[in-house]
């Protein structure tokens, strides 16, 4: 597993990173199929002088193939310096390479790294298999159409997409693989996270594939447009192993369309209750699947935090530039039953895609104070290799071609006509506060309890967040928990003190953080309105 750990800047709220050192899934998956059939071994190389422990494990364990997994561009910078310690260490060993970012580029990769013997298009439990079987290495890598070869891309071949359809065979992952100790995932932002008592959290895939093609998504490019599922009982089963062999206590539902097959979400949810764990689906769920009975089985089975992937408030930027099939108007039905069942409610966003205006972003903005969101996580559009919006953004000069990994996935690095990436950056970084924070709806409906826990969850991710601090200490009050509010006013002043990159911010939405937040609770209506703010 190459290494894609990031560190998380705290000093700048605009700044995400990779923090945590999540479990191998993908690896986890195909050694789990290959029990049985290889001897296999994992090395996570997300660890301080990981490529001295890396040369000691090639020594001692001797393989015939070794494979690396590229989940994100980031990690392609450390490719090169382990394929160095493969062929230093083990000359004849077959070095292979897998993952999403590895399907992406496959032609550059192959041609900038002759070290390294063939690519995985695709999935690769079948494809691994049928090497691992295989009498001859070099010979099944150069007849099996999945793999991508310096050959095959002299020849101008093209490989094929590798797909394991029964997801029975890989959902039951085998943990004694690695440490699970030295694995510690994070909840997803929530005002309810850490609700369970201490205990484990682990992620599951239940399914594969995605019908849609937001034009963001890797899968944009492709035809494929299959789904393929685990059976519930199976998922149950893993579900129910590990919260009795690992004390299992959260439960993260990685899957890109859960609720695709709707009655198999019902079913799942419905034999997931009892089970007393908490559930969380952060990569997002599909409005147009969700119905009374579903989200009230979702409830039972112990999720208390939705988040929606609805990614624009503009019926145009949806329909015509995304390509997402959502109507605007789906939205408030299903937060209003979202909203009847108890459930903090998110919505995730994407600003800045080609074509789009501040008139599509004021849509967007509008939208989420009228639909009711309890909060909305904004992405600055991202050209990843492979999706048709890199297509587009190449072909009309909207970015300047790149080697792998060298794009700050931090950064906003589309040029657009009349957008400096700076102001599209800072316009939408305006959105959130705005919604989040001076027009957050718990506050404005004075539900003191729910917009403590949001604000101090937030704090815990982002301690010197300075708005974060003033809501919080605004929450805090309106709790009557003088004492707390007072630290957190310490705290801002702190804050604001050391870093005054929230100064502007502040200034811009007419508040005077200097003195204590009045308590707006249901009277927050004739708040400022954000409108652009250029730094």
């Amino acid at each position: 597993m190459l290494p894609y750990l990031l560190d998380r800047d705290t000093k700048d709220p605009t700044k995400k990173g990779r923090s945590f050192k999540a479990f191998p899934y993908g690896v986890l998956s195909i050694a789990t199929f290959l029990k049985g059939k290889a001897e296999v071994r994992i090395f996570d190389a997300n660890q301080p002088g990981y490529l001295d422990d890396f040369r000691a494990e090639l020594k001692e364990f001797q393989p015939d193939v070794v494979g690396f997994s590229m989940m994100f561009d980031t990690s392609y910078s450390h490719l090169e310096d382990m394929l160095g310690v493969v062929r230093e260490e083990l000359s004849d060993a077959i070095a292979v390479l897998g993952g999403p970012a590895a399907t992406a580029s496959w032609d550059e990769i192959i041609r900038e790294r002759p070290q390294l013997d063939a690519i995985c298009y695709g999935e690769g439990e079948l494809a691994l298999e049928r090497l691992c079987a295989a009498q001859d290495l070099r010979w099944q890598l150069s007849v099996d159409p999945v793999w991508v070869t310096q050959d095959s891309v002299r020849q101008g071949n093209r490989p094929q997409r590798s797909h394991l359809e029964d997801l029975d065979l890989v959902v039951d992952i085998d943990y004694s693989l690695v440490d699970v100790d030295s694995y510690a995932m994070e909840e997803a932002f929530s005002p309810f996270a850490g609700a369970k008592q201490a205990g484990r959290q682990f992620f599951v895939v239940t399914s594969r594939g995605c019908p849609f093609k937001c034009v963001f998504c890797i899968h944009s490019a492709t035809d494929d447009r299959s789904m393929r599922y685990a059976s519930v009982d199976r998922v149950v089963a893993h579900v129910r192993k590990l919260v009795e062999d690992h004390g299992m206590r959260v439960l993260t539902i990685y899957d890109d369309q859960i609720l695709f097959n709707r009655p198999r979400a019902k079913a799942l949810f419905r034999a997931l209750a009892g089970l007393d764990i908490r559930i969380e689906c952060p990569n997002g769920l599909s409005v147009a699947y969700l119905d009374d009975e579903l989200v009230g089985l979702m409830k039972a089975a112990g999720m208390d935090t939705v988040c929606l992937a609805i990614e624009s408030g503009s019926p145009h930027v949806l329909n015509n530039i995304i390509h997402k099939p959502l109507a605007v108007g789906m939205v408030k039905p299903i937060v209003e039953i979202l909203r009847k069942h108890g459930f903090w409610i998110q919505g995730f966003f994407v600003s800045g895609l080609p074509g789009e205006t501040d008139e599509h972003r004021e849509e967007t903005r509008v939208f989420i104070k009228d639909v009711g969101l309890d909060w909305s996580g904004f992405s600055l559009a991202f050209p990843t290799r492979g999706s048709k919006l890199h297509k587009i953004c190449l072909e009309n000069g909207f970015i300047e071609d790149a080697r792998i990994g060298e794009r700050d996935t931090n950064k906003y690095v589309i040029h657009l006509p009349g957008f400096a990436p700076d102001y599209i950056a800072d316009y939408t970084y305006g959105m959130n506060l705005d919604v989040n924070f001076v027009h957050n709806r718990r506050i404005a409906f004075g539900d003191w309890t729910v917009a403590e826990l949001c604000f101090s969850a937030l704090r815990r991710k982002m301690p010197d967040h300075a708005f974060a601090c003033y809501f919080h200490e605004m929450a805090l009050r309106g709790a009557g928990r003088t004492e707390e509010a007072d630290l957190a006013r310490l705290d801002l002043e702190r804050i604001m003190r050391e870093e005054n990159v929230f100064g502007k911010y502040f200034e811009h939405f007419g508040i005077r953080w200097w003195e204590a937040p009045p308590l707006l609770g249901a009277k927050a209506v004739g708040l400022p309105t954000y409108v652009s703010i250029q730094a």
